[in-house]
């Protein structure tokens, strides 16, 4: 531990001693007098100019919101028409398919009373199968000509509205002291 101590107290008392010295010759090394670049004054913040900029964009973009949520209200009950429509175009697809489903249930049913050994019971579960796929088919494929389900319009995202800056603090003065 001591050694790295003696180390770094070597290492910094040779920086020390040589630093100023390069220093030094960096600074006689230059001959030709170097122009300053010009200072562009820097504009002076104007924070309530920008609010009132922001505050108009604003009130233009809740404008648009306006007649934005008019569109989107307008566009859910046309959408809940459609909806309502394709429910009832789809009720009498799944009837049917229930049908079928509750006969394939009752002949299995009858066939599975009726059976005494297990290749018949086997068989008529097979049968039931056999009806709920063709059944399941059937429904797909109407569901698929019925087209696809309605899509739900987007709501339009109601703006943000800017913050004011912080209103400038008056400095109070220093109190003085007075001598009594």
């Amino acid at each position: 531990m001591s050694a790295k101590k003696t180390f770094a107290a070597v290492v910094l008392s040779t920086s020390l001693v040589l630093g100023g010295s390069i220093a030094a010759m960096a600074t006689e090394t230059p001959s030709t007098p170097v122009s300053a670049p010009a200072v562009s004054p820097t504009p002076k913040p104007r924070p309530w100019q920008e609010y009132k900029e922001a505050m108009t964009v604003f009130k233009t973009a809740m404008t648009q919101f306006k007649a934005d949520r008019i569109t989107f209200e307008a566009a859910m009950t046309a959408h809940r028409t459609a909806m309502t429509a394709y429910f009832t175009a789809r009720k009498p697809i799944n009837d049917a398919f229930k049908a079928s489903v509750d006969s394939a249930r009752a002949t299995l049913k009858a066939a599975l009373e009726a059976a005494t050994t297990n290749e018949q019971k086997t068989a008529a579960y097979n049968a039931m199968k056999t009806s709920v796929s063709a059944a399941v088919s059937i429904r797909e494929a109407a569901i698929t000509a019925l087209g696809p389900v309605p899509v739900r319009p987007v709501k339009p995202a109601k703006p943000v509205r800017p913050t004011a800056p912080p209103k400038p603090v008056k400095p109070t003065p220093a109190p003085t002291v007075s001598p009594n």
